[in-house]
């Protein structure tokens, strides 16, 4: 079967980074953006896109995961039998022109049904890396380093996770059949985790610090407030707790969610227990994804910090 991959990108009134991305994207036979807001800059972006690029209009911001999910939808009554590949990306992602291939040619040689390569972040520091299997190599330490020194100390080709962050990601067609869409619910901060558990569920994950990709999220704004990035960390600590409680893919990191209440608690503060707690029982007990529930949930609280 030849190579045919569609990317998926989900944007919320990002036209500068949507357009810097679609500017680098190469080796994909089409691209499919979820255009949250229904912004007419984006839809500009995407009509001057420089690769063949779809637009989807949402008159809602239906979050990473809705819009990622509306996207695939589309890719696949559009495509059929005929995909190969879904290439999924953050739209403050920038790629090299070669980047897509490589991925590619790793998935083919390492029998993989999902790649990951190593992400980059401003001034080209590694401040992360996916879950990997063998906890030595995963972690670290306090701080980032740089693309040469990872490498350095990783001192391997490749290596396999259980999860990966959906900056980008490329994935075999038939682990997509198997493993499904991602799902709208989680809001934010665990619609990756979740689908990243489950693609690796169903056959191997490879990370390839080889392979470079840039990771250059947009300055500060009005969502990205203090107030805003405690709420975004409540509900991660919350899709954990949902995950490794009441998923079966998820339990594979079930030791991560004391560990991520500690560092909820030690980055915020003992006045911030009350909403750790409100977390682990929205996650554990009612098992409620943080796009989830009604009342004051997270989600509701920050869409209120939005508007001030």
């Amino acid at each position: 079967m030849s190579r045919c991959i569609a990317a998926v990108i989900a944007t919320y009134r990002r036209p500068s980074e949507l357009a810097r991305l679609l500017a680098s994207l190469q080796g994909v036979d089409a691209v499919v953006v979820c255009n949250n807001g229904a912004d007419s800059a984006v839809r500009a972006v995407c009509e001057s896109a420089p690769v063949s690029t779809t637009c989807l209009d949402s008159k809602e911001n239906i979050g990473c995961g809705g819009g990622l999910r509306l996207a695939e939808e589309d890719v696949w009554r559009r495509f059929r039998d005929q995909l190969s590949h879904l290439l999924v990306l953050d739209d403050d992602a920038q790629l090299e022109a070669d980047t897509v291939i490589q991925l590619a040619d790793v998935m083919e040689s390492e029998h993989a049904a999902v790649v990951y390569p190593l992400v980059a972040g401003p001034g080209g520091r590694v401040g992360w890396t996916p879950g990997l299997k063998d906890r030595a190599k995963h972690r670290l330490g306090a701080e980032s380093l740089s693309v040469a020194d990872y490498r350095e100390r990783f001192r391997a080709p490749f290596a396999e996770f259980d999860w990966a962050q959906g900056i980008c990601l490329l994935v075999r067609r038939e682990a997509m059949d198997a493993a499904g869409f991602h799902r709208g619910d989680f809001w934010v901060r665990g619609e990756d985790l979740d689908f990243s558990l489950r693609l690796t569920a169903c056959g191997r994950g490879i990370f390839a610090p080889g392979i470079l990709v840039k990771h250059l999220p947009p300055n500060n704004s009005a969502t990205s407030s203090p107030r805003a990035e405690f709420l975004r960390h409540a509900a991660m600590i919350q899709n954990i707790a949902y995950l490794t409680c009441r998923q079966p893919h998820g339990r594979r990191i079930a030791l991560s969610l004391p560990g991520a209440s500690r560092r909820f608690l030690s980055t915020w503060g003992i006045d911030a227990a009350p909403d750790l707690a409100r977390a682990l029982w929205r996650g554990v007990v009612r098992a409620e994804a943080a796009g989830q529930g009604d009342g004051r949930t997270f989600f509701q609280r920050f869409k209120e910090v939005a508007k001030e």
